[in-house]
C-alpha cells in the first residue's frame, strides 16, 4: 500500500490554522472571564465536608480558567442539594459564571419521583469530581458491638441528620436485608451526630463516608477511635483492608440490585456541575480547569493539610454513572424509592 505524503507547506499551513482556532477560542474565554467573579454554589450548609472540599477548590481553580476569575463560594443548602440544583438548572445564568457543588445522590432524585425536583440529571453539564465516597458503618471504640455480626444480636442506636440521608437509609436497609438491629436516631446536625457518638447518646453512625470522617473527625480514624463494622461501596477501599463489604453479605439478586442502585452515586463522590444550556466551549473550559486543578501542587498541598482524599473522576465517567442509574430495572428503582421517600402519616380526625 502506497502512503500519500502531504507536502510540508500544506502540513505547516494546517497546523498554523489549528493554532489560530485554538488561540481564538482561548482569547474568547479569556475575554469572557477576565475581571469577573465566578459563583460556586455549595448545595449544603457551612462546616461540612462538602463545604470544606469546595472552599479549598475555589481557592485554586480560578488560576486554571482563562482570564483568572475569582471564584466565590456560596452556600445554598436545602433538600440534599435539590434547592441549589433547581436554581442552577432554571434560574442561574447559563454562561459559565455559575457552577455548583452538589450531593452525589442528585441523579437518583428524579428517578424515584422526589417532590420538588425541577431538573434532568442527564442534561446537566457535569464538570468533574474530587473523589469517590466509601460509606462505612461504625460504632465508638468502647462499644461492645464491634463487628457487623454483633449488630444482629442487640439494638444499636445510630445517629443520622435526616430520614432520607445515607445514615438513615443504610441501617434500615441492613435491618431488612441482613437482620441487623440498628435503631436510627435522626434530627442531628452533622457536627451534632459526631458529638452524640462521643457522648454515648448513640453507639455510632452507619452511612457516613470514610473520606468525610477523615476530613471532619480525623482522630476517629487516625487514633482508632471507632470500630468499622462494614464498608458500603461497589469495590473495597484500599485503606479498609479486612473490613467486610456489605454488598458481599447480601445474597438475593433483587436486594443486591437495590443496594447497588443506592451505591452507584457514591462512585461520583463530590461532584461539580454546571447548568444544562452552557455553550460547549464554556463547559469544556470549566472541565479543563477542574482537571488541571486536581494536579496543581498548591491545591494538593492545601488538600493534604485538610486531610482531603483526592481521587479525581472525569466528567465523562460521571455521565456514564448517571446513564447507568437510569438503566437500572424499574422494579429496582421502585424498591429504592420506598426506602428513600418517607410518606407522611395522615392525621386522624
Amino acid at each position: 500500500m502506497v502512503q500519500r505524503m502531504i507536502p510540508r507547506a500544506i502540513l505547516s499551513a494546517t497546523f498554523a490554522g489549528a493554532a489560530v482556532i485554538v488561540s481564538g477560542a482561548s482569547l474568547a474565554e479569556t475575554s469572557f472571564y477576565k475581571d469577573k467573579s465566578v459563583t460556586m454554589l455549595i448545595g449544603s450548609g457551612p462546616g461540612g465536608a462538602y463545604d470544606l472540599y469546595s472552599r479549598v477548590l475555589a481557592r485554586h481553580m480560578g488560576r486554571h480558567i482563562p482570564g483568572n476569575p475569582h471564584i466565590i463560594a456560596k452556600n445554598m443548602g436545602g433538600g440534599a442539594s435539590i434547592t441549589a440544583t433547581n436554581y442552577l438548572y432554571n434560574v442561574a445564568p447559563q454562561d459559565g459564571s455559575v457552577f455548583a457543588s452538589v450531593f452525589n445522590t442528585l441523579p437518583i432524585q428524579p428517578l424515584i419521583g422526589r417532590k420538588g425536583v425541577r431538573y434532568d440529571a442527564t442534561k446537566l453539564g457535569w464538570v468533574g469530581s474530587i473523589g469517590k465516597h466509601q460509606n462505612i458503618c461504625t460504632t465508638w471504640h468502647t462499644n461492645p458491638i464491634n463487628t457487623f455480626e454483633k449488630a444482629k444480636t442487640q439494638e444499636v442506636a445510630v445517629a443520622a441528620t435526616g430520614v432520607s440521608g445515607n445514615a438513615a437509609i443504610y441501617p434500615k436497609l441492613f435491618n431488612q436485608m441482613l437482620g441487623t438491629k440498628f435503631k436510627v436516631i435522626s434530627g442531628y446536625k452533622s457536627a451534632g451526630a459526631l458529638l452524640s457518638v462521643t457522648r454515648g447518646e448513640t453507639a455510632g453512625i452507619c452511612g457516613m463516608s470514610y473520606q468525610t470522617l477523615l476530613a471532619s473527625a480525623p482522630d476517629w480514624i487516625l487514633k482508632n477511635q471507632v470500630n468499622i463494622l462494614a464498608q458500603i461501596g461497589l469495590k473495597p477501599h484500599p485503606d479498609l483492608k479486612g473490613v467486610p463489604m456489605a454488598l458481599d453479605m447480601v445474597k438475593g439478586k433483587a436486594d443486591r440490585d437495590t443496594l447497588t442502585f443506592l451505591m452507584i452515586p457514591q462512585e461520583m463522590g463530590r461532584p461539580y456541575t454546571a447548568g444544562p444550556k452552557l455553550p460547549k466551549a464554556r463547559l469544556t473550559t470549566l472541565r479543563k480547569a477542574f482537571n488541571a486543578t486536581m494536579t496543581d501542587p498548591a491545591f494538593i498541598r492545601d488538600a493534604e493539610k485538610a486531610r482531603m482524599k483526592i481521587d479525581p473522576i472525569t466528567a465523562e465517567e460521571m455521565e456514564k454513572l448517571v446513564t447507568r442509574l437510569g438503566a437500572m430495572p424499574p422494579a429496582t428503582i421502585k424498591a429504592a424509592a420506598k426506602l428513600l421517600i418517607t410518606k407522611k402519616k395522615k392525621k386522624k380526625k
